[in-house]
């Protein structure tokens, strides 16, 4: 015990070990703190360039695609409304082209009478 040094009526040995553990204390408390951290409110302008391109593709996907279903309806319809009308004046025709092969043969026939 000779070699203890004696601080403020207290061996030095002692002194010693409180303020390693009051530095170790402190410095564990230090890094067990959590960063706390908030997000970000704002979005960047990389984010929001995308979102409205985003949007504008599919209201212009959207627009296409009823245009087509609209173009796709109406065709049919037509098909529905003309073909038939079609083939009732190609039959027309064809009943008109044979009456006047008959009135050909007809006229041919009294000439030669």
């Amino acid at each position: 015990m000779d070699d203890v040094i004696f601080d403020e009526g207290k061996p030095k040995i002692f002194t010693m070990y409180r303020s390693i553990a009051s530095t170790s204390t402190i410095r564990a408390a230090v890094a067990s703190r959590s960063l706390h951290t908030t997000p970000v409110a704002a979005k960047s302008v990389t984010e929001k360039v995308s979102e409205v391109a985003d949007k504008v593709n599919k209201k212009v996907g959207k627009g296409f695609a009823s245009a087509i279903e609209t173009g796709e309806k109406a065709t049919e319809k037509t098909k529905e409304t003309v073909v038939p009308k079609a083939e009732a004046a190609k039959q027309k025709a064809n009943q008109a082209t044979a009456d006047v092969r008959g009135a050909k043969e007809d006229v041919k026939k009294d000439l030669k009478d």
